[in-house]
């Protein structure tokens, strides 16, 4: 390979002529429209995700979405909440939750 200047700035050849394949240099424009994010919402006094035994302290039920909070620095612990499937009372966990 040898470099070659063309139209395009300079590019590697091969030195006994063999021909490369044309070179697309068509701009491409490609743009994404901002799609509305779907939001869980809480229907029919249910959250779908409150998949876990967990009784609420504040209405009873036994189902409550498990909410993972990761650490900022790598001495502190995942704070693990659970949020209530129907009222949406959030209680704060002691520890992991297994």
């Amino acid at each position: 390979m040898v470099p070659k200047k063309t139209s395009y700035g300079k590019w590697m050849a091969c030195p006994q002529g063999h021909t490369q394949p044309e070179l697309n240099q068509e701009e491409n424009i490609v743009t994404i429209k901002n799609k509305p994010v779907n939001r869980v919402e809480v229907s029919d006094s249910k959250n779908i995700l409150a998949v876990y035994p967990h009784k609420c302290k504040k209405c009873g039920y036994d189902k409550a979405e498990l909410i993972d909070i990761m650490p900022f620095y790598s001495d502190e612990d995942c704070v693990s909440r659970m949020k209530c499937g129907r009222c949406g009372f959030v209680e704060q966990m002691e520890g992991k939750v297994k």
